[in-house]
């Protein structure tokens, strides 16, 4: 395997908090010591936060549609209610 691979997997273990303790160190040690993998690891890191956004964005249509469908439709009048008296006081 090539050595960029290697080094994007061990990477993504870090950042997923999948290593363990010695290896967590070792690559911290050489973070410190290797800008490449520093900046490397920075831009990784920054393509796991926009690609949580974008998971969190899909999640939040799928929900609006599913609502959407669960509250506008008038034939589900009856599962409305009683969701609603959930609600009340």
């Amino acid at each position: 395997m090539r050595t960029s691979l290697i080094e994007i997997q061990e990477t993504e273990k870090y950042l997923l908090k999948e290593m363990d303790t010695p290896d967590r160190l070792v690559f911290e040690a050489r973070i410190l010591s290797n800008p490449l993998l520093r900046i490397n690891l920075f831009f990784q890191q920054k393509v796991y936060s926009v690609v949580e956004l974008y998971h969190r964005k899909k999640l939040k249509e799928e929900a609006e549609i599913i609502h959407r469908r669960l509250f506008d439709d008038p034939a589900k009048k009856e599962f409305q209610e009683t969701i609603f008296q959930f609600f009340k006081k």
